[in-house]
């Protein structure tokens, strides 16, 4: 009896890291919720012969791992995801102008093949094996794939192509947005409440070739502050897990500095949900060691979902209201996402009919506005009062100044907007 609870104990601590494992490696729900139960099984019978309990961990994630491999190799053949069974890394087109995606589907099946199989990171030897080809097949086809594929590229789709993406000077790193907010309004709407598939991550969607910049602007004053470029150089494996990594360069315009790769993160995209797997934090000028963390750290932020802290961030936004009171919003769970209807929005000379999302989490509030498309046409950025009042970031003057900025209640707490942010799709 003893065990059993003991056992439980170190479950429960554990069960998120393992849980999110499994469904981060099968894709599919229900596959994972099998494969869950067998680990679990497999780890409840197998307990009385770990002798140090202190292991639990990384003992029971490599029952999990080897769940997940005799689930695959049952299934597939392989311990390793068919290509056509991998979430969407590299299947659609890019959302910029570097079209790398289009290119790779005008060369012949052999060459797309080889080149989509090498951008997923499978090491040659893997690719023979997948495509039932004698490892110098590979290596001679892929020659002449890298060659034709160069021959039709731009520079600039070289650049997000090869090697993680080669740095090309930029004259200007404002990427054309303007040094003020462009005029904006939001009017709520009549129209009925529509569903939406939002795949962006921070305006960017994770996958292969794809490009976005945005741009912050800092209330009252409504200046130019920041512009980040992110951008989606290759694939990556996590802990076996299929994702691609996304690479954050940030201009700071006051200061006139470009903090190249300022963020680097690693992600996987499904039909259903978007899951970081991983961060590897700026650490320019420390001596510490370069801090790398990943989702199999119970702590660690993969995109949460309210309560579930398995899953990530669900792809479909459906209806789900927040309460609206004289004390103002009631949101009953953080890191949620309530929908407030339908608005429209005009940024400068464009309108958009969106719908209006809000998020609570920690002293902070966003408010996403996105459309039809499924694209973030502006999100505005809210801190709680207390926050401003004890961070030493802001002067006194600021804070000021801060206070005066449209404020909004949540759960009786007072929210001031601090800063509006639009990528480049707005323009």
């Amino acid at each position: 009896m003893q065990q059993e609870l003991s056992f439980e104990a170190l479950l429960e601590k554990h069960r998120i890291a393992v849980e999110r494992y499994i469904n981060f490696r099968l894709i599919n729900r229900f596959d994972a919720d099998d494969v869950i139960g067998e680990t679990y099984y497999a780890a409840f019978i197998g307990y009385k012969n770990l002798r140090d309990k202190s292991l639990f961990k990384s003992w029971i994630l490599s029952i999990a791992k080897n769940q997940c491999n005799l689930w695959l190799r049952k299934k597939y053949g392989s311990n390793l995801v068919p290509l056509d069974s991998v979430p969407d890394i590299s299947d659609a087109e890019p959302t910029n102008d570097h079209g790398v995606l289009s290119i790779l589907s005008q060369l012949p099946k052999d060459y797309s093949d080889l080149l989509l199989l090498t951008m997923q990171g499978y090491r040659q030897s893997e690719i023979s094996a997948r495509l039932s080809i004698p490892i110098g097949t590979v290596k001679s086809r892929l020659y002449y794939a890298k060659k034709r594929f160069r021959s039709m590229c731009t520079p600039d789709q070289l650049c997000i192509f090869e090697k993680g993406r080669k740095v090309m000077q930029r004259k200007d790193h404002t990427h054309g947005f303007p040094s003020e907010m462009p005029a904006l309004s939001i009017q709520k709407s009549s129209a009925p409440f529509f569903n939406v598939k939002c795949e962006e991550q921070w305006f960017i969607i994770p996958r292969i070739g794809n490009e976005c910049a945005e741009a912050t602007y800092r209330y009252p004053d409504k200046k130019l502050v920041i512009v980040s470029n992110c951008y989606v150089p290759k694939s990556c494996q996590v802990h076996d897990v299929h994702g691609v990594k996304v690479c954050r360069d940030t201009y700071l315009v006051r200061h006139k500095k470009l903090n190249r790769n300022e963020k680097i993160w690693f992600t996987q995209l499904t039909d259903e949900y978007i899951r970081n797997l991983g961060t590897i934090f700026d650490d320019e000028g420390c001596e510490e060691p370069t801090q790398v963390t990943t989702f199999l750290e119970e702590s660690y932020d993969v995109l949460v979902n309210g309560n579930d802290r398995v899953h990530g961030i669900p792809v479909l936004i459906q209806e789900n209201a927040a309460e609206e009171t004289e004390n103002g919003y009631i949101i009953k769970e953080e890191n949620l996402r309530y929908t407030l209807g339908v608005w429209n929005v005009t940024v400068g000379n464009r309108s958009f009919e969106t719908i209006k999302c809000i998020m609570l989490w920690y002293d902070s509030c966003e408010e996403t506005y996105i459309d039809k498309n499924g694209r973030v046409v502006l999100l505005r950025q809210y801190e709680w009062i207390g926050s401003i009042e004890s961070n030493d970031y802001y002067s006194s003057s600021d804070k000021a100044t801060i206070k005066e900025n449209t404020v909004i209640l949540i759960n009786g707490d007072k929210y001031v907007h601090t800063e509006d942010r639009i990528s480049q799709y707005v323009l």
